[in-house]
Formats: C-alpha cells, structure tokens, sequence
C-alpha cells in the first residue's frame, strides 16, 4: 500500500515521546483526508534494532511507495549509517523521476538540535528545518515540546497541524513513480557519510580530533585467506569490518554493530573505521595527536591463523598508551574456533602478554565477550573512560600574554 509518509528515525530515538508524535501527525492527516481512525497513512518501523545487510521487502515497499519522507533530525539520525541509506534510497527515486529540480518531499523535522553546519553538504542541500527557524521547535526540537507538553501544548499542536497540511500539499502537487529497480543495500551509500569528495574539485572533510571520536580496527582476515580451513559465512565478503563476530545468531556485520552504538545521543561520537595495516603503530600514534581514541576489535581465529596479525599485535601491545582498547569477542556458536579454542587462546595470551597477562587493565584489553549485547556494554564502559583518561592527560594549553613582548636576552653581564 502507498503511504502518506514514510517516518525515518534513528533506533536510539524510539520512545514514548517518538510514538506520541507519529501518532499525532498520522491523527492530522487522517482528519484532514477524511479517513477512517484505523487508516494507516504513515510506515514506522518499529523494530528496535536496524536491518541486517539486506533491505527488508515491506520497508523498501514503503520507501518507494510513500509519497513524503518524514526525516526526525537529531545527531545520533546524521551518525546512523542506515538512516543515511534510507534518505539516500528516497532520494534517488526523486532523481530517477528525471525532474528539472528535485520535487520537495524529504521534510526533515528537529527531534533533538544538531549543528547544521557539521553535515556534508549532500545533506545540507536540503532544507533542515520546518516552518520558522525560530520557532521554538526548530530551537530546542521537538521533543523538547513533549517533554513540556503542558507548556508547549499549542506550539506543539500547531506544529504538527501546519506539517500535515504540507505533507498532504507536497504529495498532492509532486506525484513521484516508484524506482524501476531497487538497488542492493550495500551499494546504497548512506547520504550522512558522503564527505566534500562527492563534489567535484572539493577536498574531503577532515575526521574531527579530540577524545569523542573513534577509530575503529576490526582485525578479521579476509575469507579469501582461509581456502578450506573454515567456514567464511561470519566474514563475508571481505573480513574487516563484513565480519559477523556472532554469526549465525546475529548477521550484523562488526562495523554497523558499534556504529549504531557510538552514534546514540546519550553517546554521540563520531567515528570511522581504521584499516589493520602495517602502519597500525603509526596511526594509533596519529590518532594520539588528534585525542583520538582507537579500539582494536579482535578476531582470535585470525590471529591464530596469520602470524604477520600475531607480530603487529604484539609490537602493539609492548606500547603503554592511553588512548586505545583491545576487545576480542568469543562466539560459542562457531563450531571451527570452538575445536581449537584452547589454541587460540594460548596464542592471544602471548600476543598480548603484557596486556593480558603482566599488567592486565580493562581499560586496555578486554577478552571472552559473549554476545553483542556484553560486546555494546564493554564498548559503552570503555568509550567513557578513555575518553575521560585522553581528557586527564592532555597537555594544558598556556596562554598567550596580550600586548607587545618583551625581548629576553641571556648571557655574561658586564
């Protein structure tokens, strides 16, 4: 079925006060079409998680069927490399629609305030704000209202009555066929993620510093290496960050099972993925010049198997930073790693001697993690405490004096 709008949220911000808004805006839209109370006019995914590596067909149905996307904008919605997929997708059925200039039915609506002007500018093409900048709405966002609902009843309610009445007005004037061909998930690039480059003669954005953003390195060798030695279903299609660290029981590769995390609000950091290169030492080090923190996700059948992985580990662990975490997660549903468990093991402890075993810290190195639940809890525990131990000791800015200088000059008196 077509729908009135399609509700794009960040799974971070699903709550009563979400719930209450959808309901109140599809509530506007059914009184002012005429519909039944029980007509759905809005698609809300409710599922508390975000899809795996493959498009969920009734999502997509709804993605190319709605006639608006309704885009509830706050900074954990712009770090969501899924949410960007899904403004991405929308916005390439405008494209395929071949207008001289794309029809507006991308509505983004404040639910928590974000700088506008750290978005790259595929983003910012758009208009990011609804109605008045001013607006109290726009200023401390819409959940701010519900929140003080006894307060704010009639901005709120006006709020949503004008948004429906553009809903109804966009869809009506901008009829926009489906897409022809709906592309993979994985060749959607998410629109929250295209830096400057995708502008022609631009440079790229540089990756902020400073102690909330990560760099992540997912040690998992490519499948390629294995040839027969295992099953490679966990580490499609290439290892690093396609690895599944619990696979078959949860299919999220690694690099979206800590992205989503890292880019909650109650988090909110940045992050980028890292390459396990020979210059690991080198950009753990850059990274330290930028208060950067680094966490090193560890695949122990990799290591096991390529003794190059074992060597750069171990120059690693002789280091003494205070920047960067080993976590190594352990899958008890992985039937290979399990018959040479003791194995590999007996292979991390050497790797990581002096981690794991001559001055272990959990602030440094963290083994056995079980699940993604316990693998988000560890990352959530050590994201806070580096980044309070970057802030500890970094260097002290001095000040510079104001007014002219004066000239110190040393040597023999007369």
């Amino acid at each position: 079925m077509a729908y009135e709008f399609f509700f794009s949220y960040a799974r971070a911000n699903n709550d009563l006060f979400l719930k209450v808004f959808f309901d109140e805006l599809s509530q506007a839209i059914r009184d002012k079409r005429g519909l039944s109370a029980g007509a759905e006019v809005g698609f809300f995914d409710q599922r508390g998680i975000e899809l795996g590596e493959e498009w969920d067909q009734r999502l997509v149905e709804a993605l190319d069927t709605s006639n608006v996307l309704i885009a509830v904008a706050s900074p954990g919605y712009f770090k969501s490399e899924y949410c960007g997929k899904e403004w991405e997708l929308f916005r390439q059925r405008l494209v395929a629609a071949g207008r001289p200039k794309l029809p507006p039915l991308i509505k983004p609506v404040v639910w928590i305030p974000f700088r506008i002007e750290e978005l790259p500018a595929t983003v910012t093409a758009a208009q990011l704000t609804f109605g008045d900048p001013a607006a109290i709405h726009n200023q401390k966002g819409l959940k701010y209202l519900l929140k003080n609902l006894q307060a704010q009843q009639l901005a709120f309610n006006e709020m949503v009555d004008a948004l429906a009445d553009e809903i109804i007005a966009a869809a009506d004037e901008h009829a926009v066929a489906r897409m022809p061909q709906i592309p993979t998930l994985s060749s959607v690039p998410s629109s929250f993620l295209m830096t400057a480059r995708a502008v022609a003669g631009q440079s790229p954005v540089p990756s902020p510093t400073g102690p909330k953003h990560v760099r992540f390195v997912y040690v998992a060798a490519n499948p390629d290496a294995f040839g027969q030695a295992r099953a490679v279903d966990a580490y499609m299609d290439k290892g690093g960050a396609d690895w599944k660290p619990y696979f078959p029981d949860d299919k999220t590769r690694i690099h979206r099972l800590v992205q989503n995390l890292v880019s909650s609000d109650d988090l909110d950091f940045t992050s980028e993925e890292m390459p396990f290169s020979a210059s690991l030492i080198n950009d753990i080090e850059d990274a330290w010049s930028k208060r950067q923190i680094v966490i090193l996700i560890v695949d122990g059948w990799s290591v096991r198997w390529d003794k190059k992985y074992q060597a750069l580990l171990s120059q690693l662990d002789g280091r003494l930073d205070y920047h960067w975490c080993v976590l190594i997660p352990k899958n008890e549903k992985d039937t290979d790693a399990n018959s040479l468990r003791a194995d590999i093991e007996a292979t991390l402890s050497r790797t990581f001697d002096r981690h794991a075993n001559l001055a272990p810290n959990p602030f440094f190195y963290r083994d056995n993690i079980g699940s993604a639940a316990d693998l988000k809890n560890h990352l959530r525990d050590v994201l806070t405490k580096l980044k309070e131990e970057i802030k500890k000791r970094a260097p002290v800015a001095m000040p510079v004096p104001a007014g002219p200088s004066r000239s110190l000059v040393s040597g023999p008196s007369n």
